[in-house]
């Protein structure tokens, strides 16, 4: 829905070996990388032009996560959310570690997100975007970007816009000359998000809402059959 309202949907983003760059273009970026000027990102800008649009920085307030050093992980305690436990419909326990009372009482006012902020990768797997719709214990690492709303916007709309083509390119373009991908916040406050009609977002924003629902509800149910069977075999075993 949202490719089709923004004619992105049958979009061309092959990748061109020839095409032509004007030098001011150069200063102007201050990139010199010829992967920057790919065809098909400016074709990409060039369709979001049509629309009214802002950028991430004028949306949003940005906050860095931090790195305390592995030397504080420990085996159980509040959890320090890196990359790796998130993705763009939760936050997993993919490896997770985790810190002691001490260090996350210390860290917690800075460090903690917060209940209707967007937690934004941009180290790593840079572009990964996550609205945060409860209140969690956790302190994010340096690889990880709080974006705190400045007015009342539509997250989940945001969020699909990040994880879509339409972020996904900014974000290939930005941190593409990287050997490591590396999204500098400086980057992220530029990217462009397409402002659709409000009843446009609305119904975007509540499709994506019922899918989350729809994937909860499918994992409790799932769990719920689990421990069913758990419980099956353990009554058997006794028998």
């Amino acid at each position: 829905m949202l490719l089709e309202e923004l004619g992105i949907k049958d979009i061309n983003l092959s990748h061109v070996s020839c095409y032509e760059v004007n030098s001011a273009n150069t200063f102007t970026a201050n990139r010199i990388d010829a992967e920057y000027y790919q065809p098909k990102y400016e074709r990409i800008i060039k369709k979001i032009k049509k629309h009214p649009y802002k950028s991430i920085g004028d949306m949003f307030c940005l906050a860095k996560g931090i790195e305390p050093g592995s030397s504080v992980y420990c085996e159980e305690g509040t959890p320090f959310i890196r990359v790796s436990n998130l993705n763009k419909f939760q936050i997993n326990n993919n490896n997770q570690q985790y810190l002691s009372d001490k260090t996350y009482s210390e860290l917690k006012a800075n460090y903690q997100p917060l209940q209707g902020e967007i937690l934004l990768s941009k180290d790593a797997t840079p572009g990964i975007a996550y609205h945060l719709k409860e209140q969690i214990e956790g302190i994010i690492s340096g690889g990880i970007l709080r974006l705190q709303p400045l007015y009342d916007i539509k997250k989940e709309y945001v969020c699909l816009v990040i994880n879509s083509i339409i972020g996904q390119s900014q974000i290939e373009r930005d941190a593409g000359g990287s050997v490591i991908s590396h999204w500098k916040p400086s980057q992220v406050r530029h990217t462009l998000i397409p402002m659709l009609p409000d009843k446009i977002q609305n119904e975007i924003e509540s499709l994506c809402l019922e899918s989350h629902d729809a994937r909860y509800q499918a994992k409790r149910l799932l769990e719920e059959a689990k421990r069913k069977v758990e419980e099956m075999i353990e009554k058997g075993t006794q028998n």
